[in-house]
């Protein structure tokens, strides 16, 4: 069956990327051109998040088609070269938008399909959900993020646990490790994930793209030149003239007598 990648928009500054590449959605070359066009598509069009998310049943990506990854080395292996040629790389464009990303997981994420989900900026899954990075029995190791972004998720331990022994694990139990951000009924992912997406995009685009960028630059440096990005980063979008307006638009409401929840927009525990 053909690959199939939807763009589609549920709500202002929202989009969904829904794929399906029948009956386990392996990854691949085609389909992660498909996926990153789309990305590049909502870039385009302004969108502030954006939901990834899978039309075949009971798979996100299943993983990395194996064939694939054969065809590859033989070509490295016909050409004489000692790695692989140049290819787009679906991870870094997903990691790298300015948009928020949404992985919503609605049943295998393993190996690459588990990548693709570290490489999210915010993951959300089904309670019948599993990832996992079986690539050790495979007689390879995980090469899209599983030893690196996965290990700034859960630290190197638990990480390491998963890469040696191969098992998946539950949607539940990378809750707990901190893998993933939410669980909720299978019947209820597509609307969840797109709802979160909806209330994140109602902030501006600016601080939201500062907020993901102070945070992926700072993993990467000492504590002390990480706060300096950071106060860099923020006095960056304080002194924006939008920013100011915003800022004193909820000053002005507090002034009037509201509380915190509807001075800033913020929807009270339980109703949102």
């Amino acid at each position: 069956m053909a690959i199939t990648v939807n763009v589609s928009y549920p709500a202002e500054g929202v989009g969904l990327i829904a794929f399906a590449d029948p009956p386990r959605n392996f990854g691949g070359g085609e389909l992660a051109d498909k996926i990153m066009a789309a990305v590049r598509q909502l870039e385009e069009t302004g969108c502030r998040a954006f939901v990834l998310a899978s039309d075949t049943p009971d798979y996100f990506i299943a993983h990395w088609s194996l064939q694939f990854i054969i065809d590859r080395q033989a070509a490295v292996a016909e050409n004489g070269h000692a790695t692989p040629p140049p290819s787009p790389r679906i991870f870094e464009e997903i990691s790298d938008t300015p948009m928020i990303s949404i992985a919503a997981n609605n049943g295998q994420a393993w190996g690459g399909g588990a990548e693709l989900s570290w490489a999210c900026d915010l993951r959300i899954a089904s309670e019948s959900a599993t990832y996992g990075q079986p690539e050790v029995g495979l007689g390879i190791i995980p090469g899209a993020g599983g030893t690196t972004r996965l290990a700034r998720l859960i630290g190197p331990t638990k990480c390491l646990e998963m890469i040696l022994d191969g098992r998946p694990i539950t949607a539940s139990e990378a809750h707990q490790l901190g893998a993933i951000n939410k669980v909720v009924p299978d019947s209820e992912l597509r609307q969840a994930a797109i709802d979160w997406a909806t209330h994140i995009a109602k902030w501006p685009a600016w601080s939201l793209e500062a907020c993901k960028r102070s945070l992926y630059e700072g993993l990467d440096l000492p504590l002390n030149a990480a706060s300096r990005n950071e106060s860099q980063i923020f006095f960056s979008v304080a002194r924006r003239d939008d920013s100011i307006a915003l800022m004193s638009e909820v000053q002005a409401r507090y002034d009037a007598g509201q509380d915190s929840y509807d001075s800033i927009g913020l929807p009270r525990p339980g109703l949102g």
